[in-house]
């Protein structure tokens, strides 16, 4: 398709474009006519040229948005592109409590037209503002060229994309495969995203950009990674060490091939477990011996289980055939030539440790052992997406004397209840962190139940001065063919991060835990070894190849 300007169009179809061709609008010969001076002179009009163009103002506006409107923020277009707002760039004043901005500027020359047009908006966010309580550090927001209506967390990872020498559109599709978003939309304006909650962290752009926004306040470099560009490094990465002695532990690694689908993006990880019980290679089931519930029914995440994980950062990883989702962001810290003994006391110190029953002090063959080049320290901090319910195989306790549910229920009728001593009811778990208070519950008919407040001793774990509290009601879930007791209206609320429930796998009710879906039960964070600091360390640890 030809597109005609007549002269007296050009003007306006040049800003509705923002000035992205260099056909349109700009400065003749000379200076003049804007604050900024012209890139370079354009000569004068000869015989027969053509006259020189009028320089076009041009107006910037949008607002600054996080999960909110950001008050406080500087906003300019970063001309030379040195991700500064730099004196005599055209800025605006800082925004108001509705994150609003409005600026203009007239080019000096056809140049100079192009070359801000084509330049990324900026938002300087400064520590403190009291529109991110949580952001104690300043942080930079940015949206490429041709998008300033809104500068956000998701903009500023697409201008990283584009930044790197991605075209914009091929950016977008990165980004939304990186972050499991639907629609290109979303990146440039989230704030109409419906939300079922607010006091979860939901699988969409509104989590996304926060996590995001985490990032750049933790000071992590954003990454927008083509698949069809990738060159596939195989590693390994340590997600846990359960260690008691050389012939006593479990290990648990991450390895990846390093190759990415090209269809999605993801790489392919495996859940890779080995270790021994008193000297004796510990059985497969031990040690994979936890099932989530997916959308096939149960699945035991072992290393068959899908798990996969997209490029860039922030990244989605989904783990156990999708049952369980995350997003988050990794930073890489260099650990080559440092102690082990003193890497390990650090992470054993933080949030995120992953290395458990080492004792730093006493625990290495070489007190002064150091980890060899190329030994990195992973510290990824994201959200989970989904709480699947689960059941721990590993608890035989867990696993009761009931073949369906409906047999659980009809055991423990609301009218055999003997109070206080609450002998009759049946355990949902405890009321408290203090673990003083135990919530148990009985059936009082077809979708109701009676919930018991007992005291609770957890040495002995032991209960009584059981007393009623409210009544609620309890229905069966299906998911992928199997049944889950879900105990929904009339719930008491508990003071701990976990749901106990019921449900049925392998011909058997087990009990069955859920993470709560408030936001703050929904945080994580990992500190783990590469998989060249582990080799290293785990003969200073005693323990084999085979390992």
């Amino acid at each position: 398709m030809s597109i005609r300007f007549t002269r007296a169009a050009i003007p306006s179809a040049c800003a509705g474009f923002l000035l992205a061709l260099s056909a349109c609008g700009g400065g003749g010969g000379g200076g003049g006519g804007g604050g900024f001076p012209p890139v370079g002179q354009v000569g004068g009009a000869g015989p027969g040229a053509n006259p020189p163009s009028v320089p076009v103002p041009v107006t910037v506006s949008g607002k600054v948005m996080v999960l909110g409107p950001v008050s406080g923020a500087l906003v300019c277009v970063d001309r030379n592109r040195n991700g500064a707002c730099d004196e005599g760039e055209p800025a605006a004043a800082k925004t108001g409590e509705d994150g609003a901005y409005s600026f203009g500027y007239t080019p000096a020359d056809e140049a100079a037209a192009a070359e801000l047009a084509a330049a990324p908006l900026l938002a300087q966010v400064d520590g403190g503002n009291p529109s991110l309580p949580a952001f104690t550090k300043p942080f930079t927001l940015s949206a490429p060229a041709g998008h300033r209506a809104q500068v956000n967390p998701l903009t500023t990872l697409l201008q990283a994309g584009v930044a790197a020498g991605l075209a914009p559109g091929r950016a977008e599709a990165l980004v939304l495969q990186q972050l499991g978003l639907p629609e290109a939309a979303q990146l440039y304006d989230y704030q109409g995203v419906a939300v079922t909650d607010p006091g979860r962290l939901e699988d969409n752009a509104f989590t996304a950009a926060l996590v995001t926004a985490d990032a750049l306040h933790s000071g992590v470099v954003l990454r927008v990674v083509d698949a069809a560009t990738v060159t596939p490094v195989a590693s390994d990465q340590l997600a846990r060490l359960d260690f008691t002695r050389p012939d006593h532990y479990t290990a648990r690694t991450y390895p990846t091939d390093g190759v990415p689908d090209p269809a999605t993006g993801k790489l392919k990880l495996t859940d890779r477990r080995a270790g021994l019980t008193n000297g004796a290679p510990t059985a497969h089931d031990t040690l994979y011996s936890s099932l989530q519930l997916g959308a096939n029914g149960w699945v035991r995440c072992d290393e068959n289980a899908a798990f996969t994980s997209t490029l860039g950062t922030p990244s989605r990883s989904d783990y156990c055939g999708g049952a369980t989702r995350t997003l988050g962001h990794t930073a890489v810290t260099d650990i080559s030539g440092r102690k082990m003994a003193e890497v390990v006391a650090e992470m054993q110190a933080a949030d995120g440790n992953s290395i458990f029953g080492v004792l730093p002090a006493v625990a290495f063959a070489n007190p002064n052992a150091t980890f060899p080049a190329g030994s990195q320290l992973r510290y990824r901090r994201g959200v989970d997406l989904a709480q699947p319910y689960s059941i721990n195989l590993a608890n035989s306790a867990d696993k009761t004397r009931f073949a369906t549910l409906e047999a659980l229920m009809a055991a423990f009728p609301a009218a055999g209840v003997s109070l206080p001593a609450g002998t009759g009811t049946t355990s949902l778990g405890l009321l408290d962190d203090q673990q003083t208070r135990i919530l148990r519950v009985a059936f009082t008919g077809a979708g109701t139940v009676q919930y018991y407040a007992c005291n609770f001793y957890p040495t002995t774990s032991t209960y009584d001065t059981c007393a009623a509290t409210e009544t609620g009601t309890v229905k069966m879930h299906t998911e992928g063919g199997a049944r889950v007791l879900v105990f929904n209206g009339g719930h008491p609320p508990t003071g701990v991060g976990s749901l106990r429930t019921f449900g049925e796998y392998g011909g058997a009710v087990h009990v069955v835990r859920g993470t709560k879906s408030d936001a703050r039960y929904n945080l994580n964070a990992a500190r783990r070894l590469n998989g060249v600091a582990w080799e290293a360390m785990k003969p200073q640890l005693g323990i084999g190849s085979a390992a």
